[in-house]
């Protein structure tokens, strides 16, 4: 059963940075609930009408979240709390052993004594609150030692209760979460509370986590239908657009992209909203700008359950849902399974490995509609297979390892003695080390493709692929991705085909592949939910009409080199707008202000920074952009930080370098 969570990187308590956003206020939530309640009536409508029909109806589980109360304070009333530790919203995980059930997790941190009163008023009347009883790691690390009461509380009657051991005596397999389950109906507020057993010591970080208001559901399976045909969406991890055949590459790295394309419409000039991962996906599959929705660092690093998916509005539509994922950062307790039935992720396997796992998935939808989103990782790892590495890739450099290549960048960003022609020759290996990726990913496209063929599916699939960002090689003096927004990182293919899509087409004009959706929904005659607006990408006018609008970009990893001026700042936000003709970034960090503007009709490398010549104009630049992340913070939903922890997590999967190599050359 599909269960959509709230979950955020953290293995010790954080403080939340929390903001209520005054557009996602109470009301506008209980318009999003009568909205889904809409929408359950229906079905159970069709559903009704259907049994009266000879063939059975497929019923699918969901599990309908539509809020939490961590991060909804108008819900919450402190009653009382530790005269030293406040009851607050925080990250919260029991042990960092994945092994068990301790994943970081939003909580209501409540050191004993603790009490807390829930307002259940205006809820559906079928609603379920789903939470986790437990403590954060420090609680295991400490003196003290001892059991806490966790109660949940209707006036005198105790709906709940349990007592949980902490200290250091415990056993990493005993320090996970109690998940728990009960109905809201018939109560119009509870209480949660927390209270110390008798001879227990210390201030152990007890936690409610998660506390959902959750639905469960059924939902009707469709039939695939002509005008309303199967969805195939395939995310290739860091696909530059330039780097594929379909975009003019001299080198044959993606026929069958080029085949879809050939078959329906490429947009020659996509854009992602960012060049790494956690903030690009989640707008692929919200529609939103990364202000919008929140999810850009590891200090805020889940999508947001407030937030309505692609694929929870296909599932209202009775498509099955499924996601594939190889990317580490696109995962579950990310909230990034929000919508899918079927959910699998094993980080950085190839494009086969993973449609060995999509294949027998694929074979059993063969009576209903299905929406079926793949997220590839090959280009991001530079680890071709044969026949790919022998087809594209150099000869190796004399001495070369992936230790060396990334020291010597690191070297030149701080600007200390290093051998420039060893690190264009270790680039140049490493590019077509990239190439052959590319080509194997496109594999995996052209065997997806291959596969809805034999069964009889292709014609009635609409397919789409696309890229979270790009990947650069020295182009702007900068390695692999996240650190500027220069076109080589985020400007990617984007490519759609299918029942409802014109063939042979190829769009000129700019666009944003974060409009996946509404122009997805458009083919398929659906409307809009809530955030996933936007224009439909294949109406001309409309089109024509967004391209002359600036285009705004954000990344929390900016780079810049070391300078007679400045030490190297290596890790600013940065923040971007491009417009018909010209490139302008900046930075507000603190410590050294930034900015430079490109004039893309004279430089259309972007190589000439001319913001010293026209203040003025980068003075009005700046302001759009300032304009833009205020408008889209003011929409956002409240952010769980994640904290340090997050920040751990991005460096042991090799995101992020450590104390040596402080660089976010691996940034996904």
């Amino acid at each position: 059963m599909t269960s959509k969570i709230l979950l955020a990187q953290d293995l010790k308590a954080n403080p939340i940075p929390t903001h209520q956003a005054p557009k996602r206020s109470t009301p506008a939530i209980l318009v999003s609930m009568l909205r889904k309640h809409t929408f359950i009536l229906a079905s159970i409508a069709t559903f009704v009408v259907a049994c009266g029909d000879p063939e059975p109806v497929d019923l699918m589980p969901v599990d309908r979240i539509h809020t939490t109360f961590v991060t909804e304070p108008d819900r919450r009333e402190v009653l009382a709390e530790h005269a030293s530790h406040p009851v607050e919203p925080r990250t919260m995980a029991p042990t960092n052993r994945a092994q068990f059930d301790s994943t970081p997790s939003p909580a209501l941190r409540m050191i004993p004594p603790a009490r807390v009163k829930l307002d259940c008023r205006l809820l559906p009347p079928d609603a379920h609150m789903r939470f986790a009883l437990g403590f954060d790691g420090s609680a295991y690390e400490g003196e003290g030692k001892g059991k806490v009461r966790f109660r949940v509380l209707d006036g005198e009657n105790v709906l709940h209760t349990s007592e949980m051991p902490y200290g250091q005596q415990l056993r990493h397999r005993d320090r996970a979460w109690s998940r728990q389950e009960l109905a809201l109906r018939g109560h119009d507020s509870i209480v949660i509370e927390t209270q110390l057993v008798e001879g227990s010591t210390g201030d152990p970080a007890a936690a409610f986590a998660n506390l959902e208001i959750v639905q469960h559901v059924e939902i009707p399976r469709e039939r695939v239908e002509r005008d309303k045909p199967n969805v195939v969406v395939v995310v290739v991890d860091t696909l530059r657009a330039d780097r594929t055949s379909t975009y003019g590459y001299d080198k044959p790295t993606t026929p069958h992209l080029d085949a879809l394309g050939q078959r329906g419409v490429v947009f020659d000039s996509a854009w992602a909203a960012t060049p790494w991962t956690w903030p690009s996906t989640a707008s692929i599959l919200t529609s939103l700008s990364p202000p919008e929705h929140g999810l850009v660092d590891y200090t805020a690093c889940y999508l947001s359950q407030r937030l309505d998916t692609l694929p929870e509005r296909m599932q209202e539509e009775g498509y099955t849902t499924a996601g594939f994922t190889a990317n580490p950062l696109v995962r579950a307790d990310k909230g990034f399974n929000q919508g899918f039935e079927t959910f699998w992720e094993s980080p950085w396997v190839p494009a086969d490995t993973v449609f060995d796992e999509v294949e027998p998935w694929l074979r059993a939808q063969t009576d209903h509609r299905f929406f079926l989103y793949v997220q590839l990782s090959d280009p991001h790892e530079y680890e071709p297979k044969e026949p790919f590495r022998s087809a594209f890739a150099s000869a190796k450099p004399q001495g070369y390892t992936p230790v060396r290549w990334r020291t010597t960048f690191i070297r030149k960003i701080k600007g200390e003695s290093h051998d420039p022609a060893q690190l264009v020759a270790d680039t140049q290996y490493n590019s077509t080390l990239y190439d052959a990726t590319v080509a194997q990913a496109d594999a995996g496209l052209g065997r997806l493709t291959a596969l809805l063929d034999e069964l009889g599916q292709l014609d009635d699939t609409i397919i789409i692929v696309t890229s979270d960002h790009g990947e650069a090689f020295l182009e702007h003096g900068r390695i692999h991705h996240s650190n500027t927004v220069h076109e080589e990182m985020v400007r990617v293919p984007f490519v759609m085909a299918g029942p409802g899509v014109p063939a042979g087409v190829r769009c000129m004009e700019r666009v944003e592949n974060r409009f996946l959706a509404p122009t997805l929904l458009a083919r398929l005659n659906l409307e809009n939910a809530s955030n996933l607006q936007g224009p439909d990408l294949l109406d001309d006018e409309v089109r024509e009409r967004r391209s002359r609008e600036p285009l705004f970009f954000s990344t929390a990893h900016g780079l810049w080199e070391a300078t007679d001026e400045h030490e190297a700042l290596l890790r600013v936000p940065l923040h971007g707008v491009l417009t018909d003709s010209e490139l302008f970034y900046f930075s507000t960090d603190k410590d050294r202000p930034t900015r430079e503007l490109f004039d893309l009709s004279e430089d259309p490398g972007a190589l000439h920074d001319l913001s010293e010549q026209r203040v003025e104009r980068c003075d009005r630049l700046e302001q759009m952009i300032l304009t833009w992340i205020e408008t889209g913070v003011e929409t956002c939903p409240v952010t769980l930080d994640g904290g340090e922890s997050a920040l751990e997590f991005l460096q042991a999967n090799g995101y992020v370098g450590g104390d040596e190599d402080d660089v976010d050359e691996d940034d996904d």
